[in-house]
């Protein structure tokens, strides 16, 4: 019997609260969004977990990141980066855990595709590169989830999608319903992230269907080919997604830009990310 996507909706919101994921997820999801809690106050929630502090501190003092000095609180951590980053580095964290060694390739691939976001991003000039840099980091979300909560289903997509040379979004579309960006659009309104973080997850792909947030979507789905073309870990599938020459174009962004933050990224991926594994 086909998978409904009713039924892998209410799956996917049921993984949103699971106990694998921890606990204080949503805890940190909740005051990052109210406005009325302080930096000292997420710090302190996010430090009951010493696994997801030890991760999050981790991968802020990486040269992803490129902080010149050491940073050895999250207090300090959510300070720089601020709490939609420092929400979206938990989330993603947290989120791939689950996944185990299997999902190595999409966790570099998203690293991958954080990296090269933000550093066009910063070539662009635009005010929030770290946000950015996080909606690259979970821009493929609904992956892990459909991995997560459907694994036999979501293998045999990834294996239709080597075999036949199809896009994984297509093959998506025929098991489940939907397609991933689907699916992360359903976890990020659940753990109530802001538009300019849903956005890019749901349409990075798309990112004509943009509304509030076009600049950062169309970044991510330059982002995410650019990672592709590097070789940056593996996305699930082999196929190169369509550019949107539109989205491509409004960035107005020069090739010699585009080779800057590629070089760069490459730097940065190759001695940063190389040993910046989840699992550990």
């Amino acid at each position: 019997m086909p998978i409904s996507p009713e039924h892998i909706e209410r799956k996917i919101v049921e993984l949103a609260n699971l106990p694998t994921l921890p606990g204080i997820l949503k805890k940190v999801s909740l005051m990052t969004g109210g406005g009325e809690s302080s930096a000292a106050d997420v710090a302190k929630v996010i430090s009951t977990d010493q696994v997801l502090t030890a991760k999050l501190l981790r991968l802020v003092n990486s040269p992803v990141y490129g902080f010149p000095g050491r940073i050895s609180s999250v207090t300090h951590a959510v300070v720089l980066l601020g709490f939609n980053v420092v929400k979206g580095l938990v989330m993603g964290t947290a989120v791939f855990d689950t996944l185990g060694a299997s999902g190595q390739g999409l966790w570099k691939h998203s690293l991958g595709c954080a990296i090269v976001s933000r550093k066009l991003a910063q070539q662009i000039g635009h005010a929030e590169p770290e946000e950015i840099m996080v909606a690259g980091l979970l821009h493929d979300l609904g992956k892990v989830a459909l991995t997560f909560v459907f694994p036999n289903e979501y293998q045999k997509v990834v294996e239709e999608a080597r075999a036949s040379g199809r896009y994984v979004g297509d093959v998506e579309r025929e098991v489940f319903g939907v397609t991933h960006t689907r699916v992360s659009s359903w976890l990020a309104a659940e753990w109530h992230f802001p538009a300019r973080l849903a956005e890019p997850l749901t349409y990075h792909h798309n990112p004509e269907l943009a509304k509030t947030n076009r600049d950062a979507t169309c970044i991510v789905h330059v982002g995410d080919i650019l990672t592709r073309g590097m070789g940056y870990g593996h996305p699930g599938d082999d196929s190169m997604p369509p550019l949107n020459h539109e989205a491509f174009q409004s960035l107005g962004i020069s090739f010699t830009q585009i080779d800057k933050a590629l070089e760069d990224a490459e730097i940065e991926f190759t001695t940063g990310v190389a040993n910046l594994t989840y699992g550990d």
